[in-house]
């Protein structure tokens, strides 16, 4: 998935964003934007959970545009950030990638 994607992000959160297509490489009539969610926090699944909770709720809040799949990478970082700033984001790596959000915390 990360092939060809665009990549944009940095400070803990990065964001890969694809269009997403069928098997066949043929675009396909726009679904709900996926993600995926990478967490590195070694030895610490309570904490990796908590940012994979945190992020998941945080992509809902962006509210991106159908037809994407979209994986979230984090770190550890993310766990000290507000969600208004983890939102603000990656709002903003998904806009870099360009996936238009909706009304997400800026």
């Amino acid at each position: 998935m990360l092939e060809g994607s665009r990549k944009a992000g940095g400070n803990g959160v990065t964001c890969y964003a694809l269009p997403a297509s069928d098997s066949g490489g043929q675009a396909r009539e726009p679904t709900p934007s996926r993600v995926g969610l990478v967490v590195r926090a070694p030895n610490r699944a309570v904490v990796r959970n908590r940012i994979k909770r945190r992020l998941r709720a945080a992509f809902v809040a962006c509210d991106p545009e159908a037809g994407y799949d979209v994986v979230v990478r984090a770190d550890e970082r993310a766990k000290d950030m507000s969600f208004t700033e983890l939102t603000g984001r990656l709002n903003q790596a998904l806009g870099a990638c360009g996936v238009q959000t909706g009304t997400g915390v800026h």
